[in-house]
Formats: C-alpha cells, sequence, structure tokens
C-alpha cells in the first residue's frame, strides 16, 4: 500500500513527545511492509521555506502519483503555513482518505492555561485563535479524526472520531532490574509531579533503608529546578533520549508517572506510559483518569491519590515484594502484545482508511448522472412558441380547405 505520510516535525531529530510519536509511527509504517512517501519538517518560522519546498514537491508528486491513503500527525501547535492548508484541501479534493491525528488541544481550558495581558501575549494569543480555527476548518476535510482517548472526543463535533493511543515496542528480553530502583522520564513542570514524587523518594530513604530514583530529563530544565532534594544521595539525574534510555529502563524495577490530575490531564495518555511496558516496567500512576484507567483495566500496576505518601508507599510494596513485581511484569509483557505495539496502530489506520476508501468507490458508482435539462424560462419560450406554431398552422389548414 503506498501510503502519504504527513508530520510537522523533522523526523530526524527532536526527542519530545510530540517529535517521538511521529518517528515511531513512521518506522511502523515501514514495518509493517508499506511504501511511505514522507513529508516532514519543522513549521517554525525559521523552516518557513525548507517546508514550503517539501510541500511543493510533495504536489509535484501527486501530479504522476495516486497514493491508496493519508495519514496526517498533528503538531503541538496549529498548522501554521497556508501551504500545508492548502495541501490537505487538494488531497482531499482527489478523493483520497486522510485520517488526521489531534495531538493536543489545551487552549480549549482557559482555567488551566490563562490568556497573556501584555500586549505582545495578547497579540500572539490571538493569531493564535486565528490558527487554530483555520486549522479546525480544514480538518472538515479528513475522513477520520483521531484523539489520544475515548475521553477527548466529547470537545469536538466531526463526522467521524476515533481513539487511537501511543504505542510501545518489544524491549522486554533487555531488562536486568535492580529490585530497589525506580525511574522517571518526563518533563520538571508542576504539572508533571516530580516536586511531590522527590519528597515520596526522600520518605522512603528515611533511616537505613535505600531506595533510587533513576530521573531522566532535558538538562535546561534540571538546571531551572528548584528542589531542596537535588543532591540526595538516592537520586540519579541523567539527560538523555533514546538509545541512551534503553539501559536506564533495563536497570528499573518499576516505573512512575506522578502527574498532577487537572482537568485536561484526565484526558492525556502519556507516550511513556507505553514507554514502561515496553520493558514490562510495572507503573505508578497518580489518579488522572484516563492513564489511571488503563492501569487498572490491564492490571500493570497501582493507582494512587496525588500526595507524597501514598506515593511512596505503593512504590515500597512492589520494590519490596518480587513476586508482585513479576505478576505485573507478566501482565505488561500481556498488554503490551495484545494490542499496544505500534505495528498495532498502523493496523487500525490503514484498515480504517481502506473502509472509507471502498465507500467512497461505492458512492462514485451509485451517483448518478444529472440529465441535461433547459432552464425554466427556455422551456416557457418553447410551450408558448409551440402553442403559436400549432394554431397558425391549423388556421393555414382551415383557410386552405375553404379555398378548395
Amino acid at each position: 500500500m503506498l501510503i502519504l505520510y504527513i508530520t510537522y516535525v523533522d523526523i530526524n531529530s527532536g526527542t519530545s513527545g510530540s517529535s517521538v510519536r511521529p518517528q515511531k509511527m513512521y518506522r511502523a509504517l515501514l514495518d509493517a511492509g508499506h511504501e511511505v512517501k514522507l513529508l516532514s519538517g519543522a513549521q517554525q518560522r525559521w523552516g518557513r521555506k525548507a517546508r514550503t519546498e517539501a510541500v511543493q514537491e510533495i504536489r509535484r508528486w501527486l501530479r504522476e502519483n495516486r497514493p491508496d491513503i493519508c495519514y496526517i500527525e498533528s503538531p503541538s501547535m496549529p498548522i501554521t503555513f497556508r501551504c500545508d492548508i492548502a495541501l490537505i484541501r487538494k488531497i482531499s479534493r482527489m478523493g483520497i482518505p486522510i485520517g488526521y491525528f489531534y495531538r493536543d488541544f489545551y487552549w480549549m481550558f482557559p482555567e488551566l492555561y490563562p490568556r497573556r495581558t501584555d500586549l505582545t501575549g495578547w497579540l500572539k494569543d490571538h493569531w493564535l485563535d486565528y490558527l487554530q480555527q483555520r486549522t479546525n476548518n480544514v480538518l472538515k476535510c479528513a475522513d477520520i479524526v483521531y484523539f489520544p482517548s475515548e475521553e477527548c472526543k466529547k470537545y469536538f463535533s466531526y463526522t467521524d472520531m476515533r481513539s487511537l493511543p501511543p504505542a510501545g515496542e518489544d524491549h522486554l528480553s533487555e531488562r536486568c532490574p535492580e529490585e530497589k530502583t525506580c525511574i522517571y522520564v518526563g518533563g520538571l513542570d508542576g504539572g508533571y509531579g516530580v516536586g511531590m514524587l522527590l519528597e515520596a523518594l526522600e520518605q522512603l530513604n528515611a533511616g537505613d533503608r535505600t531506595y533510587r530514583l533513576i530521573l531522566v530529563c532535558r538538562e535546561k530544565e534540571w538546571k531551572a529546578f528548584q528542589s531542596p532534594y537535588k543532591e540526595a544521595p538516592w537520586l540519579e539525574v541523567h539527560h538523555t533520549s533514546g538509545e541512551g534510555l534503553k539501559p536506564l529502563y533495563a536497570r528499573a524495577a518499576v516505573s512512575v508517572i506522578p502527574v498532577s490530575p487537572t482537568p485536561y490531564t484526565h484526558l492525556a495518555v502519556n507516550v511513556k506510559l507505553f514507554d514502561y511496558l515496553s520493558y514490562g516496567l510495572p507503573v505508578v500512576v497518580t489518579n488522572a483518569r484516563t492513564i489511571s484507567a488503563i492501569v487498572r483495566e490491564n492490571g500493570i500496576g497501582l493507582v494512587v491519590p496525588y500526595e507524597a505518601e501514598a506515593l511512596a508507599n505503593a512504590l515500597q510494596s512492589i520494590m519490596d515484594n518480587p513476586g508482585k513485581r513479576k505478576e505485573y511484569e507478566k501482565q505488561c509483557i500481556e498488554a503490551l502484545r495484545n494490542g499496544n505495539l505500534w505495528v498495532h496502530r498502523v493496523r487500525q489506520i490503514v484498515s480504517d482508511l481502506e473502509e472509507k476508501k471502498k465507500k467512497k468507490k461505492k458512492k462514485k458508482k451509485k451517483k448518478k448522472k444529472i440529465p441535461f435539462c433547459l432552464p425554466p424560462f427556455f422551456l416557457k419560450s418553447f410551450r408558448i412558441w409551440r402553442k403559436n406554431n400549432e394554431e397558425s398552422s391549423s388556421s393555414y389548414v382551415c383557410r386552405s380547405r375553404r379555398a378548395a
């Protein structure tokens, strides 16, 4: 199958959640044996020229090629450039089924992300509003709009909406866990709950006990992060990504997602949850609704309130109990292999859009040709002319008979 795959990041670089997902999807599409035509490139101002040229190259390619389906991994921000909007409309006019993954809609929660009040910030917010409205309008061209979770769909009204959560890769054979070690990978902003996590580890290490935390984050964020536990002996900090994460995941006995529950995080599905699953890592999560439901339904760990003491107790209960940990690891392996690999997401997309393609073909066959019709005023004039002509003919016949 020939697939046109559109992303708004540089597929060959980037380590954030917004770039990891497009990279994983691209590799999964190739691993599934599909022929993929890729459009990638950042949509920042400094990348405008390169992005525009890449879009023009795709438009030229479409003159001679017709992909079976088109799948789009959206940016974290609205679609910025007009050339991208025009390309989506062109693909839709060609009758190619489009699947669009809608990543972020934080702008719908102004109580969590308040608008800026200074003039520059006010202008930027209104410009983003315009871009967001334009993006939402062009999404009417998409045959299916995907969201990270089912709960996200209630905020939108597109014709066909489906969930497409993140997924993992099978790295289960690479594990060599250290019993008293847990791992966290991600951001350090207040909403991620890292301050509360460090407090939980400090409680765990009271007395003679020794539990380690492997914390992986960006170096810039760590320098700006404020905590009394930054120099704690039980804390091991790393600034790495990609292949550099593998040995760290392999050492951990349990993973943690201490996200602060908010209306937005209740809807989110963290990519890191499935990264943890990729290594068979039991996970302890705070009670954000969607991710906690995944953990409970699959039996892959524990769900706790957003409190340091509850988090500490949950981590300890898994790290101090090898039998319990092994049971969770078994459930992680089962959950990963039964529908949560990236190849499973690819199969879902291809199946969904193939179904749309078949419906488009049937609709095209059933479409009746509209017969040619003269305009109403034309018909009226014709009827008057015919009536006058008939009257003239009949009077001529009468005169002829009289003459005879």
